[in-house]
This record gives structure tokens, C-alpha cells and sequence, in this order.
């Protein structure tokens, strides 16, 4: 990705982030995290060869699925958004980005499984799952969305997180003991 669009994505996330904190009525929980995994995927440096097509795979309660519906066709770099809802009968095979609800987490450890070796951004709403090797923890703290960020998951599976998304997390679980998440 190009400086200009690390800077317009940095823009985008920091106008998301400033919206959400000035908005007087709520913002539906699943509205909120569609954004912000969008905006995740555009601090992602994707490796070549993928294609034309960024393969964002959801388990969320049905209601939800309209918000992530809307990011069909989105550009991530040159790449578009496909958007595919898992069901716990489905393959997460050909997924770029796994994200995963809570409430949808029975067939997580299958779904990882299946994505094996492959370069895959795992996003889960448990703070268990990222200890478990997902690499970013994405919840609601104090009716604000927050997330950590695992990144020795992510190393671990040649996924490379830009910086400037590490300094807007939480918390980073890697950059200091193995035990503890380095706190921001």
C-alpha cells in the first residue's frame, strides 16, 4: 500500500473513530465493527498474488449481517470486497478475513483449522480466542468499540500490521513478556 493510502486510510479510521465519539444516538454494535474491520483490512500489507478479490468471511447473528452486506465491493487496494456469511456447515476455506461473533464461536476452532497455514486476518469478540492465536480482539469497552491485538499471532501466519493501527489499539499482546499484552 502506497503512502497515500496508508494517509487516507489513517483518515478514514481517525473520522470513524471521531464520528462514533461525537454521535449523540447509538451506532448499532455490528455497524460499528463492519467499519472498523474494514478499516482493518486497509492496514494490512496483503501479500501479492491474491488476486482481485478480499474474501471477508462472517458468523454473526443474522440481523447483523446487513452491515457487513454493505462492504460488498469495496476496494482494500486493488483488491474488492467479497463478503460471505459462514454458517457452522460452511468452509472457511478462501477466506482473507475471518471474523467471528461470540455468539457464533462453536465453530471457530473448525473454521481456523480449515484456514490452516494460510495468510488469514482472524478477528474474534474474546479475549480467550486471542490468546488463542486470533489476532485481533474486537469488543465493546464503556460503550465504545476497542480492540488488542495479537501480534506474534500475527507474524506467526505472515500477516504484517501496519503500525499505525497497533498505536490505535488497546492493548498488544507480543511487544512485551509472552504472558502479558503490552499495555498501551
Amino acid at each position: 500500500m502506497d503512502l497515500r493510502n496508508h494517509f487516507r486510510a489513517s483518515l478514514t479510521l481517525a473520522m470513524l473513530l471521531a464520528a462514533v465519539a461525537a454521535h449523540s444516538a447509538p451506532i448499532p454494535e455490528y455497524q460499528l465493527k463492519s467499519a472498523f474491520i474494514y478499516n482493518f483490512a486497509t492496514f494490512i500489507d496483503w501479500p501479492g498474488g491474491m488476486g482481485k478479490s478480499l474474501t471477508l468471511c462472517v458468523a454473526v447473528p443474522q440481523d447483523a449481517m446487513k452491515y457487513f452486506a454493505q462492504l460488498e465491493g469495496k476496494q482494500v487496494g486493488n483488491m474488492a470486497v467479497t463478503v460471505r456469511q459462514l454458517t457452522p456447515d460452511d468452509s472457511a476455506e478462501g477466506c482473507r478475513i475471518l471474523f467471528v461473533a461470540e455468539s457464533e464461536s462453536d465453530s471457530f476452532e473448525d473454521w481456523l483449522s480449515e484456514v490452516g497455514d494460510e495468510q488469514v486476518l482472524t478477528v474474534a469478540e474474546s479475549e480467550a480466542w486471542l490468546k488463542k492465536g486470533v489476532m485481533i480482539d474486537l469488543m465493546i469497552q464503556d460503550k465504545r468499540v476497542v480492540f488488542d491485538v495479537n501480534i506474534d499471532a500475527a507474524r506467526g501466519e505472515g500477516i504484517t500490521i501496519n503500525s499505525r493501527l497497533l498505536r490505535l489499539a488497546r492493548k498488544v499482546y507480543g511487544l512485551g513478556s509472552d504472558d502479558e499484552p503490552a499495555e498501551k
